[in-house]
Parts: C-alpha cells; sequence; structure tokens
C-alpha cells in the first residue's frame, strides 16, 4: 500500500468534511467542525492530506512558532477504514519531520483526545495536562509534549 502526503488544496475540503464527521462524535464533538473548517481557510497552507489509492483518507496539520521554538501538531484524523493501518503513522512522522527540518523548533505539542494521546505517546510524546470533558462531554483534553 502506497501512502502518499501532499499539501492540502482546496478541492479537498469536501472530502475532509465528510471524514471529520465520520470521526464524530467519538474523537470530535459536531460543533468543532465549523473551527476545524475556518482552520483550513487560515492555516490551509500548513495542512497535509494523506492518499492512497488515489483517494483521501485523511490528513493533518502542522506549526511552527519561531517566537518560543514551538512547534505543534493539529486537526489530525482518518477516515475509520483507514485507522490501524500504518497511514496515521505516516501523517504524523511527515508532519514531526517537517516541524524537526525547519530548525526553527525544540519542541512539538498536541492537544488531542483521551481517545487518541496513546498514539502520540507512541512517537515520544508525554504527557503535561489533562482537562476532563473539554472539548464535549467524554471527550477530555490531553496535552503532550515531544522533546527534539
Amino acid at each position: 500500500m502506497e501512502i502518499v502526503i501532499r499539501p492540502y488544496e482546496l478541492s479537498d475540503r469536501t472530502i475532509l468534511e465528510e471524514i471529520f464527521m465520520l470521526n464524530t462524535p467519538k474523537y470530535f464533538a459536531p460543533e468543532e467542525l465549523g473551527d476545524f473548517l475556518e482552520y483550513l481557510d487560515l492555516f490551509g497552507d500548513d495542512y497535509v492530506v494523506a492518499v492512497v489509492g488515489g483517494q483521501i483518507v485523511g490528513g493533518g496539520g502542522y506549526w511552527i512558532r519561531e517566537s518560543d521554538q514551538q512547534g505543534g501538531l493539529s486537526w489530525a484524523f482518518l477516515h475509520p477504514d483507514s485507522q490501524g493501518t500504518g497511514v496515521g503513522k505516516a501523517l504524523a512522522v511527515y508532519r514531526i519531520d517537517k516541524i524537526k527540518a525547519s530548525g526553527q523548533a525544540k519542541t512539538i505539542m498536541v492537544e488531542t483526545s483521551q481517545h487518541s494521546f496513546g498514539f502520540y505517546e507512541k512517537f515520544g510524546f508525554k504527557l503535561v495536562g489533562q482537562q476532563s470533558d473539554y472539548w464535549a462531554p467524554g471527550i477530555d483534553l490531553c496535552s503532550a509534549v515531544l522533546d527534539l
């Protein structure tokens, strides 16, 4: 299975919205869809999509803030059929490598839920904070950091 990671294009928006909704309400609260679409409008240049067999199966964002040498991962999700296939790992590694390659970040942070924290833990992210029911009832905030 070949996994292609490429920059987000405006024509990807509809399929990403559909995949986002397939991850609701387990990973995201329904009201977060508007926040995600606004993120794409504002920060789409730092968003990438994962393509398998010519089909977009997910995406994820990343950012680098030079002022405090902080990088971050944001808004990552996959089509449920692609979870556990290695696509999420490829997407995470790609974004972590982009941040590392910039040479501008000493740490990478991710704010995720308890449902996804274990995934990031495999990459060396350490939990630095947790808040119950932050995103929505039953979806906690897990703040985690990876030292570079």
